[in-house]
């Protein structure tokens, strides 16, 4: 017998599902700190997402096109929401009810914390012009992360603030059209992304994306080795893995690997070392270096940030 805890995750993770198939694939849906399946299969979609963005966005660039999506704020001197731009209702799925006179920190992730000294926060982004990252929750537990720049704002009256949030985004308004008429039972998006690459090339690159993404705990084989796995030759996989998401195999791979590192210490509590060995690094030294270049900070920075 299930718990009802079990029981909400996996609705939770089927509305995620959801959510991809509708297009949308601005959103991830955060970790619990457990080890689990469920928790094993929610990075798994989280990963996905990002791939699927790349695919269906990136890949066809000349039919998408890149765009900043931008949720701006107004907030009183305690933080709480005054008004706010109208496109915050579509992306996060809130009413006005829940949103105006409320303190902004409510709908922000528990990652997320705005300074307690407001002084600091707006010395940090005025004055040097910094931004910091926020991760607004979806109504249905989503999030949705973004740079963010707060200002205060001049008047005569009392003490308010702007918080700007951006986000860079893809649309592809071929794509998403067809995705609302299959919605609507009208007629049947094209299989296969038949317009993004010939049938061979897509089914190439999906056994490369899908050998990569299964080696996250190890180092890569040679080229030639992987090449006869996923059976094709040697400079195919080299210029069609590049085409689709812009980098080598080998570089993509080690990104890959960082950023689940990435999410596992600022979402578990698994110790750094483990972390490490379950990213396939054998020493705790290349893994800190390699991390470090990455991510700009060390495993133990991201732990405690």
């Amino acid at each position: 017998m299930y718990s009802a805890n079990f029981q909400r995750r996996v609705q939770e993770i089927l509305d995620f599902i959801t959510e991809i198939t509708l297009g949308n694939y601005t959103y991830t849906l955060p970790l619990r700190n457990q080890k689990n399946e469920l928790e094993q299969i929610v990075l798994s979609l989280n990963t996905m997402v990002e791939e699927i963005d790349t695919v269906v966005h990136q890949i066809n660039h000349e039919k998408s096109r890149e765009i900043i999506e931008n949720m701006v704020f107004y907030l009183d001197r305690n933080l709480h929401i005054v008004s706010y731009s109208d496109n915050v209702e579509g992306v996060l799925r809130y009413s006005k009810a829940d949103l105006i006179h409320k303190p902004v920190k409510l709908i922000l992730s528990d990652t997320t914390k705005l300074p307690g000294d407001l002084s600091e926060l707006l010395k940090h982004t005025i004055e040097e012009n910094l931004s910091f990252t926020v991760e607004f929750r979806h109504q249905n537990g989503y999030l949705w992360c973004g740079n963010a720049y707060l200002h205060q704002m001049v008047s005569l009256g009392k003490k308010s603030f702007t918080l700007s949030v951006f986000k860079t985004v893809f649309q592809n308004p071929k794509f998403e059209t067809s995705l609302q008429e299959k919605n609507r039972r009208s007629q049947k998006y094209p299989s296969e992304y038949r317009s993004l690459l010939l049938q061979d090339q897509r089914d190439l690159v999906r056994r490369l994306h899908k050998y990569v993404m299964q080696r996250l705990d190890r180092k890569l084989k040679k080229l030639p080795v992987i090449a006869g796995e996923v059976g094709g030759s040697t400079s195919k996989i080299k210029i069609i893995f590049k085409r689709a998401y812009g980098d080598t195999i080998y570089a993509f791979h080690l990104r890959k690997r960082l950023d689940k590192a990435y999410t596992l210490l600022k979402d578990t509590s698994t110790p750094i070392n483990e972390i490490a060995e379950e990213c396939g690094f054998k020493s705790f030294s290349h893994f800190s270096r390699s991390f470090k270049k990455e991510h700009g900070i060390t495993p133990s920075q991201a732990r405690k940030s």
